[in-house]
């Protein structure tokens, strides 16, 4: 089998973006040859005039739709977070760090529940301050919705976004 297929059809199978040893073991090439398959695929899908790209976000690889054809998949994709959760996720990804208890008043009690659950999904973290927690996005915020870990590049990408809006 060509490893380049097999790599491609484990990431378009993949619901979330996967390291290159777990690639390995699941189709039984080296990890030097998964790497290998990952550079042509990026290459590959980068010289077609598709709306798909490969692309590496941390240590971790993916298969996505180009930024200019997410509009098209949204009355068909399955959404994954409540959309109360997702808005508390931006204002915690735009004004991080944040208090817990300044991103309450700002959005009201219900921020309490969504920030568990994207503690728990392991979006954003939180370290404790005095009687509040001090909230920032994870490295696993930035792969889940495929963009930098820089704090800066988070800010200019929810901009980006609500000039689309």
């Amino acid at each position: 089998m060509d490893p380049d297929r097999v790599v491609e059809a484990v990431l378009f199978s993949s619901s979330s973006p996967v390291k290159v040893a777990e690639i390995a073991d699941i189709s039984q090439l080296s990890q030097d040859a998964v790497r290998r398959a990952l550079h042509r695929l990026i290459a590959e899908y980068e010289g077609k005039e598709c709306s798909i790209e490969v692309v590496r976000t941390g240590m971790k690889y993916s298969m996505q739709l180009r930024k200019e054809y997410v509009q098209f998949s949204a009355n068909y994709a399955v959404q994954e977070l409540d959309p109360g959760v997702v808005k508390t996720a931006a204002i915690i990804a735009y004004n991080q760090p944040i208090l817990q208890s300044d991103l309450a008043k700002k959005k009201g009690a219900n921020v309490y529940d969504d920030v568990r659950t994207l503690r728990h999904l392991g979006l954003v973290t939180g370290k404790k301050t005095g009687q509040t927690l001090l909230l920032s996005t994870t490295k696993k915020f930035s792969e889940y919705f495929g963009i930098s870990t820089k704090k800066e590049d988070i800010k200019e990408w929810m901009e980006s976004c609500a000039k689309k809006q």
